[in-house]
């Protein structure tokens, strides 16, 4: 049952294409213009864009030079509470001391209702970096803090595995249309 709706939902994606390719045309000009990805997800969909960075820091299909990608989560003791801190600040203090003028930020969730996220997306509009955000179901309240010019690809499901499996899918092509545009 869930392998047809998964199906269903990977032909219905043929519609983010222009999404897609506008995504890593932002990604690629970020890049071009020295300025770098910081990679938010949560959970699993943190390591979705630990292995997005990876492709960017080291390779996809190719050996090239290494370009610019934080992954904000990667750091254990940076997400951790501290004994004064919040804990919806753990990402958006990184934007704040990372972030700059010309980078992105490329949010994964499956749900975009975690509120660190929401602080960490209005961080990054002060900042005035870009958003790409790869989303699922409706988009939560991430969908609804985007401004003109951020980006988001949303997977049609509510089925968390689905959508996670939709953004691999995603970060490749993402990860692919960096390469190609940058190395031919």
């Amino acid at each position: 049952m869930r392998i047809a709706k998964a199906t269903d939902i990977l032909q219905k994606s043929s519609g983010l294409i222009p999404q897609i390719v506008t995504a890593g045309q932002q990604l690629t000009d970020c890049i071009l213009n020295d300025g770098k990805i910081l990679v938010l997800g949560n959970g699993s969909t943190a390591f979705i864009g630990q292995i997005f960075t990876t492709h960017l820091m080291y390779r996809f299909e190719r050996d090239r030079p290494g370009l610019p990608a934080i992954s904000l989560n990667a750091d254990a003791t940076m997400i951790s509470p501290h004994n004064d801190e919040s804990s919806s600040e753990k990402y958006s203090r990184q934007i704040k001391a990372l972030g700059k003028t010309g980078d992105c930020l490329l949010v994964l969730s499956t749900a975009g209702t975690d509120a660190s996220f929401m602080q960490t997306v209005n961080a990054a509009h002060e900042q005035e970096l870009r958003i790409i955000a790869l989303t699922g179901g409706d988009g939560g309240e991430i969908s609804t803090l985007l401004n003109y010019g951020d980006i988001e690809i949303r997977v049609d499901s509510d089925y968390p595995p689905t959508v996670r499996e939709h953004q691999l899918m995603l970060i490749h092509c993402l990860n692919d249309l960096i390469d190609l545009q940058i190395f031919g």
